[in-house]
């Protein structure tokens, strides 16, 4: 990979940082107002079931896109930017259309930028089920994350207009 491109774009208020409970994570440097774009996911087009089988840091950090598909990295050298992304129930972020992360609301400087992940997972016929222990901490945790998360009314409320394309078209037809 030609280290001059990148597979995402960061907004320049947000960097990569070390988080207390579970490696790294996104974290403004300054103010982001609601609606401000965030960041733009991108990376090689997998199947969920050929994301399962990558090796290492690559291993189940895709952005589901489709039912099926991911976009995500490869290998080792590439893990970076949009793969520090965490998961959080009460989730300051989310998708306009299927790679551009923008703010639910205004966050505050030094604050981690995190999406809920029911806005992005969704079962899928071959891939393995996905379930998670959730760290957040937050008084409204759901403390296990699935793929089917997205089917919770009340989160279908919460996060309108913010899940992942594919996701809000399948809500919208119910």
């Amino acid at each position: 990979m030609d280290k001059k491109y990148k597979f995402y774009w960061f907004n320049p208020k947000v960097e990569p940082r070390d988080t207390e409970k579970y490696g790294k994570g996104l974290f403004t440097k300054e103010k982001i107002s609601k609606d401000e774009r965030i960041l733009i996911i991108g990376g090689y087009i997998l199947t969920v079931d050929e994301e399962s089988k990558l090796q290492g840091k690559s291993h189940d950090n895709g952005v589901q896109i489709t039912e099926d598909l991911v976009i995500c990295t490869t290998k080792e050298e590439e893990y970076d930017g949009f793969n520090f992304l965490n998961h959080n129930c009460s989730p300051n972020s989310g998708f306009k259309g299927q790679i551009f992360l923008v703010a639910m609301r205004d966050i505050r400087k030094d604050e981690e930028i995190t999406i809920d992940y029911a806005m992005v997972l969704h079962k899928t016929n071959r891939g393995p089920l996905y379930r998670l222990e959730c760290l957040c901490g937050n008084t409204k945790c759901r403390k296990i994350i699935t793929d089917d998360d997205w089917k919770i009314k009340k989160l279908q409320k919460k996060y309108k207009g913010y899940f992942q394309y594919f996701i809000e078209e399948k809500i919208n037809k119910n």
